[in-house]
């Protein structure tokens, strides 16, 4: 058990709020089984990296509750000082261990999980063929054009993708959301709800002017378009991005998108859909681990 000496000093400095005082406890938890790991070796490599995604996760969420990193710097090193020297061969040192692994392959067993965002889902979930699956998707929809987008798993291993069904001919695709160098805090554009979102689009509600934006453009394209797209009428379209889009998501704001734009070959735009931020960050870490063994 992680007792109130431990946690006090990531848990303290939260007192009076309870989200923030649930997400400083929890990354407490997370990291005493981390160092418990570290000393006595308990976890397999996979579930060591699984630990550590929801520690960054863990330790993201609680920052933006307002845990400083002195307040983290300091709850760590009391952890790490109660556990220098453990007694690896004692039950009590390995219950936490213990109990973190079980919790972790109960959450992992169902093999998908849907992740709520302010208005959209993603999914992530177990790759059930070789190639050619999703692990991690959200879908959209706006005016004619259908899109998916999210992590994919293929042959040549995995991907980020942009697969869409549109009664136009895509050519190619760009991402665009806040820069966050360049605008390093969201603009409402709808003055605390008293304005309509740009073009009513309720996702478009937060971001950035375009100064402020960055455009990550396709990396490529694959060979069956259709594989993955959606369902329906129009031609269908899959696009890949950098490997790294992800993490520039995962740095805006929960309640932000990023905006696809789609062209066609004259480079005229033939449509548009919004992608959610969301809970992508803890959908991505779910589709990480149990995909794991792939």
């Amino acid at each position: 058990m992680i007792t109130l000496a431990l946690t006090s000093a990531l848990t303290l400095a939260a007192a009076g709020n309870d989200v923030r005082t649930d997400a400083s406890a929890r990354l407490a938890r997370l990291v005493e089984v981390a160092t418990i790991d570290e000393a006595c070796a308990i976890l397999a490599p996979a579930e060591r990296d699984i630990l550590e995604r929801e520690i960054n996760t863990a330790r993201h969420y609680a920052e933006r509750n307002g845990l400083s990193s002195a307040t983290y710097t300091a709850g760590v090193d009391r952890i790490q000082r109660r556990w220098s020297t453990p007694d690896c061969d004692s039950p009590g040192t390995a219950h936490p261990v213990m109990r973190y692994r079980q919790a972790m392959h109960g959450w992992l067993m169902g093999g998908e999980q849907n992740f709520d965002g302010h208005t959209r889902i993603w999914t992530a979930m177990r790759a059930i063929e070789p190639a050619g699956h999703w692990a991690l998707a959200q879908d959209a929809i706006h005016g004619d054009v259908a899109a998916r987008f999210g992590l994919a798993l293929m042959e040549s291993g995995p991907v980020i993708l942009l697969s869409v069904r549109s009664p136009h001919v895509p050519a190619s695709a760009v991402l665009v959301m806040r820069d966050t160098d360049l605008s390093p805090r969201p603009i409402d554009f709808t003055s605390g709800g008293r304005r309509p979102p740009p073009g009513g689009e309720p996702l478009a509600a937060l971001g950035a002017l375009s100064s402020g934006q960055q455009r990550i453009w396709t990396s490529g394209r694959l060979r069956d378009d259709a594989l993955l797209a959606p369902e329906g009428d129009g031609h269908s379209a899959s696009f890949t991005f950098p490997a790294d889009t992800l993490e520039q998501m995962m740095a805006l704001e929960t309640a932000e998108a990023a905006r696809v734009e789609l062209y066609d070959a004259t480079g005229s735009r033939v449509g548009r859909v919004w992608i959610e931020i969301g809970a992508l960050r803890q959908a991505r870490d779910y589709a990480l681990a149990v995909n794991a063994e792939r």
